[in-house]
């Protein structure tokens, strides 16, 4: 779908329907709705008064719906505008001239879509009417920025593009950036096949894996955008206090202006379009960083093209983080939202903290799994089960603390014993494989150091013993005996690794839950919701489950984000416009020669009308508020506008 920033989808499709009655093409010549000139329509549009723009749109608006014929027919009459004196004449000009050259210019300028391959006008006519000239000083031409290791000198180039797009980002308006989510999500679904591989390629995923969180989770999400984009950042009328009354409040959604955002390598692709998309649909412009180990080198950028994504709208930077990581901040982005590990955060929000740049940070979890002993076990074993692997474990959501209640504990613990005991695992391609690899080789390191430990402290492993420690493709382990000594009790796992444990009331649940210093994720099973809805508001997390796992994610409409050592801020939902939009607060009065009560000069009379508006005002009452605010209001506002005219007294 093609999207104009100037044409409505109705007003193109008469644009096309009338380009094709005027230049039907022949045996060598093509018609114009087969140059795909009119992607080009834009370049012309930009330089029409605002009269001639309006012009066109309304008259191809209405050619949308007529016959071909009767376009024809009108443009046949118009073209003898000139035996039609006065007015008529006149107007038949302006539609004639108006049309033909909206169809004509692009056409004859040799312009075409990208995906025409058939001759081009100029080689059909046989003449080019360019004037070409040598340019002298093609040495001074600005260097084209490397956006792979960029130097400092190329990182601020890219700010520099990101600021100069950024306001025409913002002058296309949210109904029209929701259509480039709309042709991204169909672009998106024509190369599903085509990104699963090249997921699978970076990350070692297995293909159910892939496209359940990198495919249907990102489609989700632009879904919720097209649904509540234009609502949510709408402006917003809001109420006004009785004390100003006759004014306006209202609430606006702006742009920030450029937004630097620093993603992981765990969900390369979904990690990349979801804020991406979340930033730009508020109107910035986006410098993305992907990780070195996951980039999808050259996919993302080509589905935005695809999509319809102006050059410099977003801008991907490619490198080692702790290379170019100084210098993507220092380059003063209006906002840098990161997800990734502690150290990286810390990292980031200290140099940004030298400008006073907003940060908006997504880090690491340890998430509790709560299991009470009402609930159904084969279910909760499967959520325990699909929580801890899924992804290999390489979730920040991961369950990679699973307490479960004594009543039920050595059922539960030998269902999931025998359950983990049944995924396979392999990097696929038909979807058969349960788990994936994991994806990189530090991360496979850090798995058997927390492995190790736990071993050699006398944890013992119900599954996953055989591991060799150096394979990416680590069997998922459940492990009993786990003690607050241990790594894998203190630390992140991000890999397949789940300690279970036991506990025997609401009161130590609770404890246990909110030992660590992280607050991501949680989820709470149990048949009485009222007692699980008590544990989800004390359980310090930015996100619990109720009777599920991880899916608070899975509805786009909650915010997402954490606490502690989680990080803070949240996107999604409604609260994900907001990070990424200056939220302004605008008071509209009239212009009059009324004065405010709160204005200079003050006066002893002024001090004592104003106290005793404010006692009427806010004293218990409702109906004697209105009634003595009123009156002492009026008091006042007569006083206030006798003393602009006489001037202060000297009471």
């Amino acid at each position: 779908m093609m999207i104009s920033k100037y044409f409505s989808q109705t007003q193109l499709k008469g644009l096309l329907k009338t380009g094709d009655v005027i230049l039907p093409g022949t045996g060598i010549s093509p018609s114009f709705s087969k140059t795909g000139c009119i992607n080009h329509i834009d370049r012309m549009a930009q330089f029409l008064s605002d009269d001639d723009l309006g012009g066109l749109q309304l008259l191809f608006g209405i050619f949308r719906w007529m016959p071909g014929w009767i376009i024809f027919l009108m443009m046949s009459a118009c073209s003898y505008n000139r035996h039609f004196p006065g007015f008529l004449g006149a107007g038949m000009r302006m539609v004639e001239i108006g049309v033909k050259g909206a169809i004509l210019s692009p056409y004859y300028a040799n312009l075409t879509s990208s995906e025409y391959t058939g001759k081009k006008v100029y080689d059909i006519i046989g003449w080019n009417p360019k004037i070409v000239m040598h340019d002298d000083n093609s040495s001074q031409k600005p260097a084209k920025i490397n956006l792979e290791n960029p130097t400092p000198e190329d990182i601020k180039s890219v700010y520099d593009v990101a600021r100069t797009v950024q306001p025409d980002i913002r002058e296309w308006g949210v109904k029209k950036r929701i259509m480039f989510i709309t042709n991204l999500k169909a672009v998106i679904l024509e190369n599903q096949e085509r990104i699963l591989d090249r997921v699978q390629e970076d990350t070692g995923k297995s293909r159910f894996d892939a496209i359940t969180a990198e495919i249907f989770g990102v489609l989700d999400f632009l879904d919720y955008l097209e649904k509540n984009a234009l609502k949510v950042l709408s402006d917003r009328k809001v109420a006004t206090p009785f004390a100003l009354m006759g004014k306006k409040s209202k609430v606006y959604f702006e742009p920030l202006g450029t937004a630097l955002l620093i993603s992981p390598w765990n969900y390369p692709f979904y990690q990349a379009i979801v804020p991406i998309c979340q930033a730009f649909i508020v109107g910035n412009a986006v410098v993305f960083k992907p990780s070195k180990a996951t980039p999808l080198k050259g996919l993302v950028e080509d589905l935005l093209r695809q999509a319809g994504f102006l050059p410099g709208w977003v801008q991907i930077v490619y490198g080692q983080g702790s290379k170019i990581g100084d210098a993507l901040v220092d380059g003063k982005p209006d906002k840098i939202f990161m997800i990734g590990s502690g150290a990286v955060g810390k990292r980031i929000m200290s140099r940004a903290a030298e400008n006073l740049i907003p940060v908006e940070l997504e880090l690491g979890g340890k998430d509790p799994m709560i299991v009470f002993e009402d609930v159904n076990i084969n279910r909760a074993v499967a959520g325990a089960i699909w929580g801890a692997f899924t992804t290999t474990g390489q979730s920040c959501t991961s369950v990679e603390r699973l307490f479960v209640h004594t009543d039920i504990y050595e059922q539960f613990k030998q269902t999931l014993v025998k359950e983990t005991l049944k995924l396979t695992l392999g990097t696929d391609k038909d979807g058969s494989k349960d788990i994936g690899a994991v994806t990189t080789t530090s991360q496979v390191e850090e798995i058997a150091r927390q492995v190790a430990d736990a071993r050699d402290k006398g944890a013992v492993f119900l599954t996953g013993r055989d591991w060799d420690g150096k394979t990416a493709f680590v069997p998922p382990m459940v492990i009993e005996g786990v003690t607050k000594d241990m790594l894998v009790d203190t630390e992140e796992n991000f890999g397949p690794l789940l300690p279970i444990y036991s506990f025997s009331s609401e009161h130590e649940a609770i404890e246990l839950a909110n030992d660590p210093e992280y607050g991501l994720s949680a989820s709470v099973w149990a048949d009485d919701l009222k007692k699980a809805d008590r544990l989800a508001r004390q359980i310090y997390t930015g996100n619990v489950s109720i009777n599920n796992v991880m899916l608070t994610e899975g509805n786009h409409a909650l915010p997402f984000g954490g606490v502690q050592k989680s990080g803070f801020g949240r996107y999604k939902g409604e609260f994900g416009f907001y990070a990424f939009a200056n939220i302004k607060a605008v008071l509209i009065d009239k212009n009059s020669k009324k004065m405010e009560a709160n204005w200079f000069p003050y006066t002893r009379t002024k001090y004592k009308l104003f106290s005793n508006l404010t006692k009427a005002l806010y004293s218990p009452g409702i109906l004697s508020t209105y009634i003595k605010g009123a009156f002492h209001g009026l008091r006042l506002e007569s006083y206030v506008g006798k003393l602009a005219k006489k001037g202060k007294d000297k009471d």
